[in-house]
């Protein structure tokens, strides 16, 4: 890799991230067994919403319709709108890089971010909502970068963009909030940038990102605000101690990031709040990055510690800081970060080969079976497919066939995946997120049911179930191969014509 490359050979290097990336995402798709949120997304996508139980509609609106339209729920097709949306996104973090002066910056960034585990893996080609909110937040922040620093008297056009953008980003997930948040506390500390605000192009802006929420809310306004509740319930107080889960927060973000990607991000972030509003670009992603992370990762000190990619869209917009850095320092031919930047790409290279050949075969899991014999990290990536032709022999899918009751949500998505959209499945628990809306339950009283518990353990099933069906009687377990061998357990029970409804599985 050499230093200093002319603008010629950061774009050519921008354009190997991205092709490369595209063709690393696709291979993973086409390889990799659905996970467990993303093949709830597709069941409970099979009935159209205005919103969904645990996000806005639009990371479930793109797989149903692409599902629908064609007939097919292949991982790969359904995959590959978020594949293409992280390319647009490594191009935008490639653009706002560029603005803080230097295509260097910039190609850097996008190289940068495309060996970030938790970007270019998960938001980057899986069925979340993680990759279009990466996608519309980078574009609305360029747009507002625009905006606030053009002068040729086309800011109107910039603040509206910023607008559509914006909007999308709220169809997308909560986070999109962070937006809005940190425009604010940008403007409130940086006294020149509120010269921009005048003329109609704020105020435009602000209407069009509100008819994003719109869909949210009517869904939540006819459905007791459940998602609003539930999110906000999410970052409750816990039993954990609340240093230790502090620190467990902190180190599942470095873990996501990679340590050696998430520690110079953080100290760019110190840098530029150090540095303070002096530089408008360098301010404004500054503000957008540090609401996010200080919130997620202070709200664990309650004691819960959360879910480490909570924070993530701030640290996207550290990475075009990150790159900067990097650009400026292989500029002076600094050696050492050169062979940060290129140990960096080897780690990355070594940490995907693993997880991904281990993902796809198991071998981990062969090799030292007392290590893993809690299972593999990569279970939740296997496909349930082997659980078809069993449930198909026990009548399920029939007229007059037992139905296929899930004890908890993530199992319903995983064993709905793997029946297809002809079998209806439920959950019965006490938070079964957006399964309670799907199947009217009380269609199924009196019926035999299948229920499945994916628990590594002592399972309670028949202990608890019992008082909802006449009787329950244990079957073989549902192997779950992987790479033609032995790889997970499904304990499977059928219980006797189901009595009455499960407390709180319908909503």
């Amino acid at each position: 890799m050499r230093e200093g490359p002319s603008h010629t050979g950061a774009r050519r290097l921008l354009l190997a991230v991205i092709a490369l990336g595209t063709l690393m995402r696709v291979a993973m798709a086409a390889t990799v067994g659905m996970g467990v949120d993303e093949s709830y997304a597709i069941v409970v996508a099979r009935t159209p919403n205005w919103a969904y139980f645990d996000h806005p509609g639009l990371s479930f609106w793109i797989p149903g319709v692409l599902a629908h339209a064609t007939g097919s729920e292949n991982a790969l097709l359904l995959r590959a709108p978020f594949i293409l949306m992280f390319a647009g996104t490594t191009w935008l973090v490639f653009r706002l890089g560029e603005e803080l002066g230097s295509v260097r910056a910039g190609a850097y960034a996008a190289l940068l971010l495309s060996i970030a585990p938790v970007f270019t893996i998960a938001a980057g080609g899986w069925v979340l909502p993680d990759g279009p909110l990466d996608l519309f937040m980078a574009g609305a922040v360029l747009c507002l970068v625009r905006a606030i620093t053009d002068a040729s008297g086309r800011a109107t056009r910039w603040w509206l963009l910023a607008g559509v953008w914006a909007a999308l980003a709220a169809l997308s997930k909560y986070q999109a909030i962070f937006l809005p948040v940190g425009l604010v506390l940008f403007l409130a500390t940086r006294r020149a940038a509120r010269r921009a605000l005048a003329g109609p192009g704020p105020l435009a802006a602000a209407l069009l990102a509100a008819l994003g929420a719109v869909p949210t809310l009517v869904w939540n306004a006819s459905h007791g605000w459940a998602s609003f509740a539930f999110q906000l319930g999410r970052g409750a107080p816990g039993d954990a101690v609340g240093p230790v889960a502090h620190l467990e927060n902190v180190a599942g973000q470095a873990l996501y990031l990679l340590p050696w990607l998430w520690l110079p991000l953080v100290i760019v972030l110190a840098r530029a709040l150090r540095r303070g509003p002096t530089d408008p670009v360098r301010w404004l992603l500054c503000c957008m990055a540090a609401p996010p992370i200080a919130f997620f990762t202070l709200l664990s000190l309650g004691g819960n510690p959360g879910l480490p990619h909570w924070p993530m869209v701030g640290y996207l917009m550290l990475f075009p800081l990150l790159g900067d850095a990097v650009a400026r320092r292989l500029a002076v031919r600094d050696r050492r970060t050169r062979r940060y930047l290129i140990g960096s790409v080897a780690a990355f290279v070594v940490v995907l080969a693993g997880a991904w050949s281990e993902a796809a075969t198991g071998w981990m899991r062969r090799a030292a079976p007392s290590v893993f014999a809690r299972g593999s990290p990569t279970d939740e990536l296997l496909n349930w497919s082997d659980a078809r032709p069993r449930l198909a022999a026990l009548g399920v899918g029939g007229r007059d066939g037992p139905f296929v009751a899930a004890v908890k949500w993530t199992d319903a998505g995983k064993v709905g995946y793997a029946l297809g959209p002809g079998v209806p499945v439920v959950c019965l628990c006490g938070s079964p997120h957006h399964f309670g809306y799907l199947a009217d339950q009380r269609a199924f009283i009196g019926r035999d049911a299948v229920l499945i518990d994916h628990t590594r353990g002592p399972s309670g099933v028949r202990r608890v179930y019992a008082p909802y069906f006449a009787s329950i009687d244990s079957l073989p377990p549902i192997i779950v191969r992987q790479d033609g061998r032995p790889a997970l357990s499904i304990q499977a029970y059928v219980g006797r014509r189901h009595r009455v409804l499960f407390p709180g599985s319908v909503r």
